[in-house]
């Protein structure tokens, strides 16, 4: 019994020196690389952060953190000062992923960004910017767990409480709001705002991001990236959602927020 005490306790102090060297050389690296606020895109699940994580990763002033850190999910908060336990998975991506020479800020993804905009506002003191992206809700409830088959992956209930938290902020002047469906159908205008939010040129690079994007493979991503196509648009209108759609339209709070959106019925 007392060996093992023992070992758990030597492990637990190796684990805290690896800790401890992934932060100190990860800040060494964003001190050194990064000169602009941090981008956040935050949104529902399967409301398309990836595929906006992708379209931004092609921008040469934009390191796109290629997995979901979700460093905000365990944060602890005392008289306003914001401790990130989670912080070492930044910096373990600084260490390990090449990050282009020409990056001024980086930018990460994590749909339950949207979920912490008030803890991400505290920890950067106002210094960031976020996106939250908002998908038509009966899409959204469409999609399938990838690795529970036959189960739905978001519940209404769940569109209806992430789309209200990022919307609760849409008139802070760090968080900006796109559709996906402006996204896909009307590319060129909603990427245009989105780089005028961010500060940043709209460059051929991002008009052709497909060429470009240096996140290929993610979780979230069911096939290879490719031009963006509208394929994915309208999908609860097919007969083989009917029943689903059905389930979703009961679900009136979330009725009500289709028409808040102006999404048609």
């Amino acid at each position: 019994m007392e060996n093992t005490l023992g070992n758990i306790q030597v492990m637990n102090i190796i684990k805290k020196a690896i800790v401890f060297f992934i932060v100190s050389r990860g800040r060494r690296i964003e001190r050194r690389k990064f000169s602009k606020p941090p981008i956040y895109i935050g949104g529902c699940g399967r409301s398309g952060t990836t595929l906006l994580l992708s379209i931004l990763s092609s921008h040469k002033e934009i390191f796109a953190c290629p997995k979901e850190l979700n460093l905000f999910f365990d944060a602890e908060i005392s008289d306003e000062k914001v401790h990130l336990p989670m912080i070492y998975r930044l910096y373990r991506t600084f260490i390990t992923v090449n990050i282009k020479s020409t990056a001024k800020r980086y930018c990460e993804k994590s749909p339950a960004n949207v979920q912490r905009i008030d803890t991400i506002n505290k920890y950067h003191q106002g210094q960031f910017k976020l996106i939250h992206i908002i998908r038509d809700g009966r899409d959204v409830t469409l999609s399938k767990h990838p690795k529970n088959v036959g189960q739905y992956w978001i519940e209404p209930s769940r569109w209806v409480r992430d789309v209200k938290l990022g919307l609760a902020y849409k008139e802070h002047p760090a968080v900006h709001t796109i559709h996906y469906e402006a996204l896909v159908n009307d590319f060129e205008k909603t990427i245009a705002g989105v780089c005028d939010f961010l500060d940043i040129i709209v460059s051929d690079e991002i008009l052709n991001w497909h060429k470009h994007t240096t996140v290929r493979k993610n979780k979230a991503l069911y096939s290879s990236i490719k031009e963006i196509s509208n394929s994915s648009i309208g999908k609860f209108n097919k007969s083989e959602n009917e029943e689903r759609l059905r389930e979703f339209m009961k679900d009136e709070e979330a009725v009500g927020l289709l028409e808040k959106l102006g999404y048609e019925g």
